[in-house]
């Protein structure tokens, strides 16, 4: 009898998708600009479809970008794609890090992913005049009752 060799075979294999998955953002600093990746599994735009009630496709999902220098301020864009690369060019100098935020017709919000933190420093005389910058405010924020991923609530 032949034996198997399990050690190449995947053996997290459920219903024919793969029990594990990871979604991903990443901020990269370069002397000149900040690269962001990002890449949601398909996995996450269903469950992110089912805790906000819409499908993934009617949904508007948005790169946050956070800027703290001496206050914290934040831009956002608009992603259409589950993964891709952005570079930002020229931006002040300050720490930054970057969400992943799903949001539906009802202005629910949810975070998806926090990217790492990275400081960025830029020559005093170039200036960011490409971005609209909002200072953060907590005052917005109401509380939702829990969610889990885990479950559809029907």
């Amino acid at each position: 009898m032949k034996s198997i060799d399990n050690s190449q075979t995947n053996n997290y294999t459920i219903r024919m998708q793969s029990a594990f998955s990871e979604d991903r953002i990443k901020i990269i600093e370069y002397p000149t600009f900040l690269l962001i990746t990002w890449s949601l599994s398909t996995t996450t735009k269903g469950m992110l479809g089912n805790i906000l009630g819409e499908e993934y496709d009617d949904l508007l999902i948005m790169l946050t970008l956070y800027r703290k220098s001496n206050q914290q301020h934040f831009t956002d864009f608009i992603i259409q794609d589950s993964s891709g690369v952005l570079r930002l060019f020229d931006l002040p100098t300050g720490t930054y890090y970057c969400e992943i935020v799903g949001c539906n017709s009802r202005n629910e919000t949810i975070t998806v992913k926090r990217s790492n933190t990275v400081h960025n420093v830029q020559s005093e005389n170039k200036a960011c005049t490409e971005f609209h910058w909002e200072q953060h405010s907590n005052e917005k924020v109401t509380w939702m009752q829990a969610y889990s991923g885990y479950t559809v609530y029907e």
